[in-house]
């Protein structure tokens, strides 16, 4: 018992930031829906975080997604909940590839939500604690560089978001590197490569293998660290490829580098929320709160200054961290993080001084536990089971029946994206990364301010009315009625809902067209009245096309990734219009027989077809999952080798 004390502290270590776990309650930032219309009856809520939204009003959309997916053997490609659809496994932050999210693909919501979490802190904790061991620690020692990794500020801030599920593949990177170091050949360096790349965190991820190629040029330049690294980053393209197809087109990749935090901010060094806290007292320091939170605690701050002498290559790691944390770096990813990320090498240190104070570690590691958590209490919270999770509003319900398969928009913070998707309800608009140039330009054109992430849209306008009901908008919510707008019937709503046009169709067959010459100009044509379902702009078509201006409604069947259609019978070319958004990766058929995807209006989707023809079916499949999956599969089967080989290699010695 008293050798498996060590470890039983850093297992155990997650209950003492959340003891409320214990008593049923979950870690949750759930508390953020009350103040959303979606899960309100009348105005009111209360939050208790501010500043840490994401989980509850972005995130959580995205994973139900995925979760559905997955639960339906299916590969989570497409979110139709946003922006008239969005790629899902190529947003970035989806997090298809992290266990967290299979964890809930396969439990009961709050039972997941629970381990998860604490999942994650355990994997930093016995990843540091054995890193430790490899870089020569005693048992209480690494225990005590353990403990002092649940620490870790960056973990905590963004505990909730992908950053954490990404971050907690680091240790178990540095440890694989330190092991393929000594010959135990590369295959926990190929998983944990792999779990970092997938973990649903592009730049935590980007920091951790920049860390990971560092560390193995300094103390591992050995074959097998290669071939760790290069195993794992092919098993992890399945994920990467499609996120780097989306960053092609993507329109908001320059508004997230060069970052930095104020030097003002390194005051958090002295002592713990030096410039006051977002959930407490409020936030009176310089910058952005989340990127200066830097104390990894005081004993483990005093421990690690005390084993700097034999750890100062990890301070000299960590004040380089944070140098350009304040300087900044011109590139796409926020490095005003790295301070906090890289604080983690602290809790190595701090390992390295418990050693040199002598026979202390049970104490050494309680009270690295206790003002760990005593830094960190504010960051995140357990909540009541019935305040996670909860059911949206009785309202939205009555809506969804009333639009179908309809979309929905609010106009200025009404129904704020992407909150209506946990209520069902399909927005135009979105809260997502990457934003495609396609979809910025549909927002464009809605609102003239293009005020990201969420796009508001100001009012209703003459020109922007024509775009919503093409896009097959049926109802409009707002803080306060709309006079020209039929209301809604609701029962008990903090909205207003007005019907803009409650029988758009979805999707539908016009005999003419318009022949676009090319996105922008195809938009404006809707947008300023010449174009419309009867005669829609289409980009890609050999010439307009003549008709008499009918429209003949069509009926769309959904797979996460496809679309069936069953054309009625037509006595010419037809074109079929779909308000599903168009991206490249869309393919289509005609009674088997591949057709080209056309974009319409700028945004939308269309197929030519003819008469005699009967099955129409879309499938979304990007090029980066294609290829990406091929890839994956290649570096499963050397993984797999690289196993057979240590197991063989084992069985001679």
């Amino acid at each position: 018992m008293r050798r498996a004390l060590p470890l039983l502290m850093v297992l155990l270590g997650p209950l003492v930031f959340f003891p409320g776990v214990l008593a049923g309650r979950v870690i949750s930032a759930d508390d953020h829906l009350s103040v959303h219309h979606a899960f309100q009856d009348a105005a009111g809520g209360a939050v208790r975080h501010p500043a840490l939204s994401d989980p509850a009003v972005q995130l959580t959309a995205l994973r139900l997604r995925v979760v559905e997916a997955l639960q339906q053997g299916e590969v989570p490609l497409w979110n139709p909940d946003l922006y008239g659809g969005s790629p899902l496994l190529g947003d970035g932050q989806s997090m298809v590839g992290s266990p967290v999210t299979w964890l809930h693909a396969l439990l009961p919501e709050d039972l997941a939500q629970n381990l998860g979490v604490l999942g994650i802190l355990v994997a930093v904790g016995l990843g540091t604690a054995l890193l430790g061991r490899a870089l020569g620690l005693g048992r209480w020692g690494a225990a005590v560089a353990g403990c002092a990794a649940l620490g870790t500020p960056y973990l905590h801030v963004w505990l909730l978001h992908p950053h954490a599920a990404t971050f907690a593949w680091l240790p178990w990177v540095l440890l694989g590197v330190e092991r393929a170091r000594v010959g135990q050949g590369a295959v926990l360096l190929a998983v944990a490569t792999a779990g970092l790349l997938a973990g649903g965190h592009p730049e935590t991820a980007a920091h951790g293998l920049g860390l990971a190629a560092l560390w193995a040029a300094a103390r591992a330049r050995r074959p097998a660290v290669g071939l760790g690294l290069g195993l794992g980053a092919l098993m992890a393209m399945p994920v990467v490829l499609p996120l780097l197809e989306q960053i092609q087109g993507s329109a908001t990749l320059g508004a997230h580098g060069g970052n930095r935090i104020a030097p003002a901010q390194l005051a958090d060094l002295l002592w713990p929320v030096w410039w006051g806290h977002p959930a407490a007292e409020g936030y009176t320091g310089p910058g952005v709160w989340a990127d200066g939170v830097l104390h990894p605690g005081l004993a483990a701050l005093a421990l690690a200054g005390v084993g700097a002498r034999r750890g100062r290559w990890l301070w000299l790691a960590w004040g380089a961290a944070l140098a350009v944390a304040v300087s900044g770096l011109p590139t796409p990813v926020n490095n005003a993080r790295l301070g906090a990320e890289a604080a983690w090498l602290l809790a190595l240190a701090a390992g390295f001084g418990s050693e040199r104070v002598g026979r202390f570690g049970p104490v050494l590691c309680a009270a690295v536990l206790l003002t760990g958590a005593w830094a960190r209490w504010d960051e995140q919270a357990t909540l009541p089971a019935e305040a996670h999770d909860p059911a949206p509003a009785a309202w939205t319900g009555v809506l969804a029946e009333q639009v179908g398969e309809g979309r929905v928009v609010g106009l200025g913070w009404a129904l704020q994206p992407n909150t209506g998707a946990l209520a069902g309800l399909r927005d135009l608009r979105g809260y997502d990364l990457p934003v495609s140039v396609d979809t910025e330009r549909l927002m464009g054109a809605l609102d003239r301010r293009l005020v990201r992430p969420w796009f508001p849209i100001q009012a209703l306008t003459r020109e922007n009315r024509r775009l919503l009901r093409f896009a097959g908008v049926r109802a409009v919510l707002s803080d306060a009625p709309v006079a020209d707008l039929d209301p809604i019937d609701l029962g008990e709503a903090p909205l207003f809902a007005g019907a803009l046009d409650i029988d758009a169709p979805r999707a539908w067959l016009c005999e003419g067209a318009w022949l676009a010459p090319g996105p922008q100009e195809a938009l404006d044509c809707v947008r300023v009245g010449r174009c419309n379902r009867a005669v829609p702009p289409v980009e890609g078509l050999a010439a307009s096309m003549q008709g008499s201006g009918r429209v003949t409604r069509v009926t769309v069947v959904e797979t996460p990734t496809t679309r069936a259609v069953e054309l009625p019978a037509v006595d010419g070319p037809r074109l079929f219009v779909s308000t599903d958004r168009w991206a490249p990766g869309w393919t289509a058929t005609v009674d088997g027989a591949p057709v080209p995807v056309l974009r319409v209006a700028g945004a939308f989707q269309g197929v030519v077809v003819g008469p005699g023809q009967r099955a129409l079916r879309l499938r979304y499949q990007p090029w980066g999952w294609r290829v990406g999956r091929w890839l994956g599969l290649a570096g499963l089967a050397g993984l797999a080798l690289c196993a057979l080989g240590r197991w063989r290699g084992a069985s001679l010695q």
